[in-house]
C-alpha cells in the first residue's frame, strides 16, 4: 500500500486551527484525517483508516482532495440537493410559473397534473419528467387535494354482494 504524502498548502498549526474552528462533523473528520497525516509522516492509509474508523478509501480520497484543492478544498464539495446549474428553472421562476398556474386554476383553465406539465414543459421548452413535476411540487408547498376517484383494485360485484348480505345492525362482540 502507498504511503501518503500531503501537498504543503498549510503548517501543522495552520491545520489544527481549522480542524479546531470546524463545526460540520463531515468536513471536522476529513480535517482530522489530513491532520493525522501531516503528524504522521510516511504513514499508510490503511493505519490511519483504522485509528479514526474510517475506510481507507476515504482516507486516501480527502488527501488526493487537499492535494488538489488546498486549504478550500472542503468548500467544492455538495452532497445531494438541488443545483441551480443543472435546473430547468430558477427557483424564482419556478416560483412565478407556479403563480401564473395558479391565476389559471382558480380561473378553472387548469385542472390536473398533466396542464401543469404543459404549462411547465411550454415554459421551459422541452418535456419534463412526472418526477420533475411532482419535485416542484414540493418545494414549493403544493399538495394533491383532490381524492382519487376510485381505486384502482375495487370490485363492484363484490362491493353489491357485500351492500346486500351485510347485516342491517351491527352488534357488538362479546
Amino acid at each position: 500500500m502507498a504511503i501518503l504524502q500531503l501537498a504543503s498548502h498549510l503548517s501543522q498549526g495552520e491545520l489544527k486551527k481549522l480542524l479546531d474552528k470546524e463545526t460540520e462533523v463531515r468536513f471536522y473528520k476529513y480535517w482530522q484525517i489530513i491532520n493525522a497525516v501531516a503528524n504522521n509522516a510516511g504513514i499508510r492509509a490503511d493505519t490511519i483508516a483504522s485509528v479514526l474508523g474510517t475506510s481507507t478509501s476515504i482516507v486516501r480520497r480527502t488527501v488526493q482532495l487537499y492535494n488538489k484543492g488546498g486549504a478550500d478544498f472542503t468548500r467544492h464539495l455538495q452532497w445531494g440537493g438541488r443545483r441551480e446549474d443543472r435546473s430547468h428553472l430558477s427557483l424564482a421562476e419556478e416560483k412565478a410559473l407556479l403563480a401564473s398556474i395558479e391565476v389559471k386554476s382558480i380561473k378553472g383553465e387548469i385542472l390536473t397534473a398533466k396542464d401543469i406539465r404543459k404549462e411547465v414543459e411550454k415554459k421551459v421548452k422541452r418535456a419534463v419528467s412526472e418526477d420533475y413535476l411532482w419535485d416542484l411540487f414540493r418545494r414549493h408547498g403544493w399538495k394533491k387535494k383532490a381524492p382519487r376517484p376510485k381505486h384502482p383494485r375495487q370490485d363492484p360485484k363484490a362491493q353489491e354482494e357485500f351492500k346486500k348480505n351485510s347485516p342491517k345492525q351491527w352488534q357488538p362482540v362479546s
